[in-house]
């Protein structure tokens, strides 16, 4: 398989990934858009998927070659309706050219599925490249004015949708797709229509084009919300589709440099899709190489605290019941404290075990409440020698939603550091009432 088939492959299940994802993310008033939209790729790949399995047939597969020659111009034709309808079928002019655009398609359906000898004479099937043997009768002249209006009626309904658009937003978007579909319009006129009939070579060009742009478009839908990606499942589509982009472009780069390199023959079809997949499982791990990444070096930063990492973490901690004993060691570990415990309904949780009885603990529970936008509590000295004997340096209150205090935070001696700073306190005071939330008295809390 050679390198053009497998970005094609590539590229047309990409596009028809990002067509599903727009029509299951879009909102109730853009259903009909996406609808159309998903359409689209689904013509856009059948067209692209035709073109590949066509270039990869063996010259003894003459038998099978009316498949993807199928594929090639009734998915061509589909794709071309479609993505007028997506532009056009808001007004009442664009849904006349979409009819009229959609009847002309289907004629020439009709007509090519009845008899393929109207648009190729035959196929040719060899080693130094496969073509379909095109000749300018009256289908093929049809089959070219068809994309030259269709094409023509896009162009004029994409461009009032871009700037008619009030949303900044939305009109950037629109006019990715105007600019994108404008210039893979022109290559696929000139390389899948024109040149064909006497080189049949550079057929793969206005496919690739067109779905690099369709890939583009859902790029800028994602990047400027104009679809809603909220499900779990949809994520993971997208986070998919975003990770074979980059597999994508990593495989072009190493086909161009092992090419420079080598000077000889392009890399085999097993080393391309062997590349492919080993890229495809590295993007893949990313997000867990990164998170491990983030947490090493928060822990091993000792003379700076990773607020953003912690914050993170809390963010993910607040929708669970926490066990305290493993935020506290969690919070001891990253903010760089020799300990950090919480007192909540009477019970001690610590990143290690403390030496603290009931009435030291009593005592600790009964200190006067920190005044109004404080967390920070000031220990009367049988308590400040009760933090003094156990290396305790201070004590904050925990408040609820509310504003009602629940509990409180123990804070031991900041790590690398002879004393205790005020710069550590700020920074846990960042912090302190996203650990209130996560924490909140009134859930059940387990030991």
């Amino acid at each position: 398989m050679s390198l053009i088939s497998i970005l094609l492959m590539a590229t047309a299940v990409l596009s028809l990934l990002t067509g599903f994802i727009s029509l299951v993310g879009s909102s109730k008033n853009d259903r009909t858009r996406g609808a159309w939209f998903f359409v689209t790729t689904i013509g856009c790949a059948i067209w692209t998927g035709g073109i590949s399995w066509f270039a990869a047939l063996k010259p003894e597969a003459e038998d099978y070659a009316i498949v993807p020659i199928f594929g090639i111009y009734l998915g061509s034709l589909l794709m071309a309706v479609s993505v007028l309808g997506y532009a056009a079928w808001r007004r009442k002019s664009g849904k006349i050219c979409t009819v009229i655009c959609m009847l002309w398609a289907i004629s020439l359906a009709i007509a090519f599925t009845y008899d393929q000898s109207l648009c190729y004479t035959g196929v040719t099937l060899s080693p130094a490249g496969n073509s379909v043997q095109l000749y300018w009768g009256w289908f093929y002249i049809s089959y070219c004015l068809f994309f030259t209006v269709n094409n023509t009626c896009f162009v004029v309904q994409q461009y009032l949708n871009a700037k008619q658009a009030r949303i900044k937003k939305v009109r950037r978007g629109e006019y990715i797709l105007f600019f994108g579909l404008l210039f893979s319009g022109l290559l696929s006129i000139i390389f899948d229509l024109l040149i064909p009939p006497t080189n049949y070579d550079l057929i793969w060009v206005g496919p690739l084009t067109l779905n690099v742009v369709m890939i583009a478009f859902f790029y800028s839908t994602m990047k400027y919300r104009m679809i809603a990606i909220s499900s779990r499942w949809l994520q993971t589509f997208a986070y998919g589709v975003l990770v074979t982009v980059g597999a994508v472009i990593y495989i072009l780069i190493f086909y161009i440099i092992f090419t420079a390199l080598f000077k000889g023959p392009n890399p085999s079809g097993a080393i391309l899709v062997l590349n492919f997949l080993m890229i495809v499982i590295v993007l893949l791990l990313l997000p867990v190489l990164n998170e491990v990444r983030a947490t090493f070096r928060s822990m091993i930063m000792v003379g700076q605290v990773d607020i953003a990492y912690v914050i993170k973490k809390l963010n993910k901690l607040a929708a669970k019941n926490v066990d305290l004993r493993e935020l506290a060691a969690f919070l001891a570990d990253h903010l760089h404290f020799a300990y950090i415990g919480f007192i909540v309904n009477g019970r001690l949780y610590g990143s290690k075990a403390l030496a603290l009885s009931a009435e030291e603990l009593e005592a600790i529970t009964h200190l006067r409440s920190a005044g109004r936008g404080e967390v920070w509590q000031e220990p009367n000295k049988a308590v400040q020698k009760v933090l003094d004997d156990l290396d305790l340096k201070a004590v904050a209150e925990l408040r609820n939603a509310k504003g009602r205090p629940f509990g409180q935070l123990l804070v031991g001696k900041p790590l690398g550091k002879t004393s205790f700073e005020r710069r550590d306190l700020i920074q846990l005071e960042m912090i302190i009432n996203l650990v209130a939330t996560v924490i909140d008295s009134e859930k059940h809390i387990r030991a």
